[in-house]
Order: C-alpha cells, then structure tokens, then sequence
C-alpha cells in the first residue's frame, strides 16, 4: 500500500479497523461467552461456552461438544448471526478503505461507503452483545472474555467510524477529497 497521499488519520483508521475485525472474529469463535464454577462433592466444575462450543471441566476431564442446532433458541441464533456480520462487515470495510487508500482516484464516496460499513459493524456486534445479555439466564449471565471482547469491538468501531467521518470531512489532519 503506497502511503503517500493517504492522510495520517486513515492509516490510524486502518489499523482500528483490523484491531476491530480481530476482536469481534475472536469473540465470535472463543467459547468464553460465559463462565461459572462450582463445587460439587469436592469437585470443582468448571463450565464454559460460547457461540458455537460448550465445555465443561471437572478435575483433569475436559469434555467440549458443539451445541445441537435443534435445541438452539431463536434468540442465540440471533446472536451467532450478527456476531458473524458484525465481523464481516468489519472485514469488508477494512478492504474498502484499503482499496480507496491505494486507488489513484481518491474521491470521497468510497470511503464513506467504507465508514458507512464501519458502524453497520459496530450496531451488528452491539445487537448480539445487547441480545445476549437480554435473554440470557442461568449459567449463560455470568459473562465472560468473549463477551466483553465483542463490546470492546463495537465501542472501537464507533470510534473508528467517527474517526472516517472526521477524515472524510478534512477536519483533522487531512486535506478535503473531491466530493464523488
């Protein structure tokens, strides 16, 4: 990618789009959703699950299995699915923005296009956190890494998105683009 002519405020937007992209990946696909522990007879259980595996540990026997699609509620379906745009919007923005950065034609529209995507990301990974924490019960509300992970990821993408507006707009640190 030929950094000349790309304004310093678009390299920081790319580098928070990949720390956004990597963080909601990984709260996607850890089994760190939840965690609890218990003892049980004097035996310490450990039981922990994410989006897609759930494990349970007791002692030196770890037993992890995928959940049966059958017995999913719509609501964690919900979450699995805007967990996964979430990232993937995340994805297609960084490739927008890195296209745009090393395109001749620096018209505006592209990268805004590529901001627009950004916060579609952010609002996708803040709807399966704010589902999640919503309907989940029991063991499932003791909230673990992934979870947090996912709302660090949406909190940097609106950062990151405001900071594209702010690019976009000249307002810091850059020149003003072409309007198309």
């Amino acid at each position: 990618m030929s950094s000349k002519g790309t304004s310093a405020l678009k390299k920081l937007v790319i580098v928070l789009l990949i720390f956004c992209f990597i963080l909601d990946l990984v709260g996607f696909v850890i089994p760190y959703w939840y965690y609890t522990e218990s003892t049980l007879l004097g035996v310490t259980v450990k039981a922990y699950g994410g989006l897609w595996t759930v494990c349970s540990q007791a002692s030196f026997l770890l037993t992890c299995g995928d959940y049966v699609n059958s017995t999913l509620v719509d609501w964690f379906r919900a979450v699995r699915a805007f967990s996964a745009l979430g990232f993937l919007l995340f994805l297609a923005s960084l490739v927008v923005v890195i296209v745009h950065s090393c395109s001749k034609s620096k018209k505006k529209l592209l990268y805004l296009v590529a901001v627009c995507l950004t916060f579609a990301g952010a609002i996708c990974a803040m709807i399966s956190f704010a589902i999640y924490a919503g309907n989940a019960t029991g063991n499932l509300n003791k909230f673990h890494a992934a979870f947090y992970i996912t709302i660090v990821a949406f909190v940097l993408g609106l950062v990151t998105g405001i900071l594209g507006i702010l690019d976009a707009l000249g307002i810091i640190g850059g020149k003003v683009e072409s309007a198309s």
